[in-house]
Order: structure tokens, then sequence, then C-alpha cells
């Protein structure tokens, strides 16, 4: 049988369809909340209506919080309202965020002081208060009243009487290339993201998903704030990924069965975790960035597990393809999820795959632009991603289209010159960038964290490999540490900022 997507979705319905038949079932925990069904739809009931008494003629409404139970609460509220929720990504800095709150016209934002305390984002806060009214969740707390338990209580009896239109949330790219651009989700587009996954690898009601990614990350939101609800499988959300010697002791105690993270971020879990940390995770899965080989190696000789590497975009709500335990290529991200459709473009000048096409119900609906407004997606999604499918479905990421530079004519994979690095130097921490070059164009810089890395060793390598010479990069350099996006993908931009600077 086909799998068959509703045309008209709201997620909040379909919360409430599983909190009716599991009331008691604790589905979604932090480090210092703890919700079952019918508390969660108590709360979210509540907050619905504290928000409508606030800001009740507002389509969209600014979320800028921590990686906790309230904002799931918050969430699923605004889903009642049938309000866009727009997350705004913490980490992009004051000039980011606002760009993004111009993008989507917002005119509140909700967050919380002990965040913004805790976090130290008191100076973009003050950014943000010449732009849009600012509500903390402590005042909403301290003005709930008795009838509003009493009212939330109620609703709860009587929910699912009353069907809600589909609703959107609006995710927004980091912002490393140009101005941040607002990616609208409607909720069918989550949901069948949901269901994608759902038939393609198999999940139980007693899985336990362990998610340290932030809500403004669309696999956060996805998998780890709305499949719960939705699948019947509780959540522990981890306030921050980074957080490497707290996250495989917290993954033991909630006996987590699932897990997701970047490739650095695993190689930074593996340096402190143990093998009995790891023991109840069942499905391991590696997105947003390349799995590089070291890591994979190091999951499968210290704690037996094979990560499953899969491949997805915020356009795409997020999931597009995922290896499974049954069905696993590895250097591959796996065969597109049921429902979608790929097709491979070809770009001049590169010779292996092409420009990686796509469309299925999990689509987004279009940008938002900055200083446009809304631009729907056309009939196929443009990934940008250089790539090809192989006769078995599965797909061989082999570069972004913006991660090759120019060089002498030649467009030379900026991908193939970390691995190259990898193989030389028996590491995976190198990242490369391309900056201008007055003579051939374009120029490589190669960043690392090892000190003393010998270029000499690197032409050696490359000769021996039968590589051309123009995968030498410029110059090798050595840095403290290597930055990164609140995904948890290195910040190319910021590395090319430095090259630029330093050349």
């Amino acid at each position: 049988m086909t799998l068959q997507i509703p045309d008209n979705v709201n997620l909040f319905d379909e919360m409430v369809k599983q909190a009716k038949l599991h009331p008691k079932k604790v589905i979604i925990e932090d480090t210092q909340n703890k919700f079952t069904y019918k508390k969660f739809l108590i709360a979210a009931n509540i907050m619905s209506k504290k928000i409508r008494e606030v800001v009740d003629d507002e389509k969209r409404i600014g979320l800028f919080l921590p990686n906790v139970v309230p904002q799931a609460i918050v969430l699923f509220a605004l889903f009642k309202n049938e309000q866009q929720p727009c997350l705004l990504n913490f980490t992009m800095g004051a000039r980011n965020i606002i760009d993004c709150i111009q993008t989507a016209s917002l005119k509140t934002v909700m967050t919380s002081r002990e965040f913004i305390k805790k976090a130290d984002l008191g100076y973009v806060l003050e950014e943000m208060e010449k732009e849009v009214k600012i509500i903390y969740l402590e005042d909403l707390k301290a003005g709930i009243s008795t009838m509003h338990k009493i009212s939330g209580l109620v609703e709860a009896r009587v929910a699912g009487l009353k069907k809600r239109e589909m609703s959107e949330v609006i995710l927004f790219t980091s912002g490393t290339e140009s101005k941040p651009k607002g990616v609208v989700l409607t909720h069918r587009n989550i949901y069948a993201n949901i269901m994608q996954v759902k038939e393609h690898i198999e999940l139980s009601e007693d899985d336990r998903i362990f998610n340290p990614l932030p809500l403004f990350h669309s696999f956060g939101i996805t998998v780890g704030a709305v499949l719960p609800f939705i699948l019947n499988m509780k959540a522990f959300l981890y306030p921050s990924p980074l957080n490497f010697r707290d996250i495989p002791k917290a993954i033991y105690k909630d006996k987590s069965t699932l897990f997701v993270a970047t490739n650095t971020f695993f190689a930074n879990y593996a340096k402190f975790a143990t093998k009995k940390q790891f023991k109840t995770l069942r499905i391991v899965v590696a997105g947003a960035e390349m799995l590089k080989e070291d890591v994979r190696e190091t999951y499968k000789k210290k704690f037996g597990i094979t990560i499953l590497e899969g491949y997805g975009a915020t356009e795409t709500s997020p999931i597009i393809s995922l290896n499974t335990p049954e069905h696993v290529k590895e250097g591959t991200v796996g065969t597109l999820v049921p429902l979608m459709e790929a097709k491979i473009a070809k770009v001049e000048g590169v010779e292996e795959g092409g420009n990686l096409m796509l469309k299925g119900p999990n689509v987004m609906k279009g940008y938002l632009i900055h200083g446009k407004g809304f631009v729907p997606c056309g009939e196929w999604y443009n990934t940008g991603d250089i790539a090809h499918i192989d006769d078995d479905g599965f797909i061989h990421i082999i570069a972004r289209l913006k991660r090759f530079a120019k060089i002498a004519g030649e467009m030379i994979s900026l991908n193939k010159v970390e691995e190259l690095a990898m193989g030389c130097y028996g590491s995976s921490d190198f990242y490369a960038v391309s900056i201008p070059d007055k003579r051939k164009g374009e120029q490589i810089i190669l960043f690392t964290t090892k000190a003393k890395v010998s270029t000499r060793e690197f032409k050696k390598f490359i000769k021996s490999k039968k590589m051309s010479m123009l995968y030498m990069p410029s110059s090798i350099e050595t840095v403290d540490e290597i930055p990164l996006l609140g995904s948890g993908k290195a910040n190319y931009w910021k590395m090319e900022n430095w090259a630029k600077q330093n050349n």
C-alpha cells in the first residue's frame, strides 16, 4: 500500500490523537522537566490562551528559546492557535537575527529571562528590542490564573472535537552566504517527513529519542520535538550539543535508543564516552555534514556502533535519504525516503555526478527573502549538492556546488582536498576553503588544529595517489579550534574570512 499524506494537517490535532490514547505516558523530558501527554496537553492549552491574550492578531511569532520542554509547549500552543512559530537561531549573532526578524516581518518575539542570562545574550536582546516587542515566558507563567488552569483541563478533556486549519513553521538558513532566508514549512511538509521516516526505518513506540540539537535546526524540530508526539516515542531534549562529557552520561541515564548528531559532535562525544554509556543505543544517525572515516571507525571499534549516515536539508523538513540497519552502504547517505523523487542535472566543469534535484510532499512551500517577501518553491528543489545515485539507489554526495574551487580552469573539490589530508595525516581534522587568486583564479587554504603539519609530506602523498597538484593547498593554517555553526557544522564562511584577511 502506498503511503498517503492528507492534504490538511494540523500538528496540534495529531498530537491530541496520541494524547487521548496514551495520557499517562511520559512523552518529553529535559534536565529539569518531565511531562506526560496529559500534562503536556494541559500546558499547551493554557499557553495557547496566554499567547492569545497578548498577541491575538499576529500571524507570526518569533521564538528565541533554548532546547527545553517549555519551547515545545509554546510550539504546540502556536500550532493550536494556527499561528506560525519563527524559530530564531540564537547562535547567529545580533545582525543576522535582526535580518531574520525583518525577513519574517515579526512584531513579537518570545524568550526567557533565565535563558538570556545563562547564555549571556543581553546585548543581542538590546538590539532585538529596537525591532520587536519581547515577551518573557516567566511573565506569562506568573499571569496564569486558576481560571486558566481550569480552562486548560476542560479543553484537554474535549480536545480533538475541533479540527484546525494547517499552518506553517518558519526556520532560517544560517546566513553564511548572504542574508538569512526564511524557509516556510507547512504542517503537512513536517508530518509527511515524519511518516516517510516511519516507513523507511523501523521505529517502535518503545524507542527513546535523545535530542541535543536545537529546535531552530530542522532535524531538531521535526525529529526531536514533533515526531515524538506524533509517533508516541519519548524524547529527551538536552539544552546544548556542546556538553561533550555530560551527554554520554545523560544518554545512559535516559536509556535512549535513538541518537542523532553531526560528525563534529560525534568525534567529540567519543573522547569522553564509555561503551557502557552507549549500550542502549539502537539507531545512531549522522547528518548535516559528511561522516568522516576515522569517526565511523572509532564508533565501530570503541562502542560496537555502526553510525548510519543520512542526508537532509531545512528545505525538505529535513530528511531526504537515510541508511538503515538493514540497508546500509558506507560512504553513501542511503536511499531516498518514500514519496521522494530525484534527478541529476549536469553541471559544466564537473565530471562526476551532477546537481541533485528533488521533489516530494516534504519539500518546503517556499522562501521568505529579505526585502522581497515570499518566493514559492518550483516543481523541483535544487539542493546545490553535487551527487550521483548508484544502481542500488544509494546517494553519493560528492560536494556542495559551492564547495568547489576553480583553479587554472579546473573544478577542484574542497571535500576531496580534506579527504586527501585525512589519508595523509590520519585525522579528519582538516577544513578546506577557497579564496580569490589573481593568478590562478582561486587558491585553497587548509585549516587544522593539528600542530606541525608538513606540506612536503602532503605533496608526496598527493603524488603517490596520482592526483593533480591542483589539490595541494596554497597554505595549511593551524588554529586553536575550528569555528562551528549552531547546527554543529564547521563554519566555512568564518574560515574563508580568516583566509582572506591573512592572504
